[in-house]
């Protein structure tokens, strides 16, 4: 018996307070794979021994129990029987990508950050990874840029200008809510262009930022497979890097003409 088909048994036996842990993982899904039970207390606004009583009930040791078998459900695909259905949703998710960020989006993208004075990246959990190879790819073109761990994002408001472009990749989190808000605070003529990255519309920080980059994920299109949620962000940046690269190309070749004339 899988862990959802386990909750849904235990249901009618559950007490407020689990049923109240019941709703938090029946609709937070991804949540439960990225986050400890710690922390999802935090977030959730519930108590740990509330969520360590709930997965008991269900029969696990404890949270960390629960999570795995999660974990193992979903990366079986709820059925599926072999890699090469996994790889179809995976496909199905990739060329999802050009329908939801636009050629224009792409453009004026590449054209921020290549003339940033210093582009600052923050990405937390498996967020980071597309965080981090951005700032790489930038290495590359001599951008100025620097991946921002979530634990040194409060220093952003002391190191950012006008120049400047913060990007947050974020699935779903609400952990740059506090460095939106301080950027937002500063003076107009200190305030960098923020740019969020995210697989939901909902997301805390998206009415916070100047643009919005919205990418397909398993859950937001109602797979019944799981994919790992970071593969549509790393496609994105490694498009993302090919339109900075024909943008410095343009700009080089046009200042290129510009002296010879």
């Amino acid at each position: 018996m899988d862990p959802f088909e386990q909750m849904e048994l235990k249901k009618m036996s559950l007490t407020k307070k689990e049923l109240e842990v019941y709703h938090i993982f029946t609709e937070n899904i991804d949540d439960i794979l990225r986050h400890t039970a710690t922390s999802m207390a935090e977030k959730y606004h519930v108590s740990q021994p509330a969520i360590t009583r709930f997965c008991q009930k269900l029969g696990y040791q404890g949270y960390n129990d629960f999570k795995y078998d999660v974990y193992k459900y979903y990366k079986g695909g709820k059925g599926a029987k072999d890699t090469s259905s996994v790889i179809d949703y995976y496909t199905k998710l990739i060329h999802l990508i050009p329908g939801a960020v636009s050629v224009e989006t792409f453009e004026l993208l590449a054209r921020l950050v290549a003339k940033a004075r210093y582009v600052s990246i923050c990405g937390y959990h498996k967020s980071a990874l597309p965080a981090q190879l951005l700032d790489i790819n930038l290495g590359k073109f001599g951008i100025l840029s620097r991946f921002i761990q979530a634990d040194y994002t409060d220093a952003l408001t002391q190191r950012v200008s006008r120049e400047d472009v913060v990007i947050f990749f974020s699935a779903n989190s609400s952990v740059y809510r506090e460095n939106a808000d301080q950027i937002n605070e500063l003076p107009k003529e200190k305030r960098p262009t923020m740019v969020l990255v995210t697989q939901t519309d909902k997301h805390p920080i998206r009415n916070k930022v100047n643009y919005v980059v919205w990418l397909p994920s398993y859950r937001n299109q109602g797979y019944s497979q799981y994919l790992e949620a970071q593969v549509a962000p790393m496609i994105f940046v490694d498009l993302l890097t090919n339109y900075i690269a024909d943008y410095i190309m343009e700009v080089g070749g046009n200042k290129d003409h510009d002296t010879e004339e």
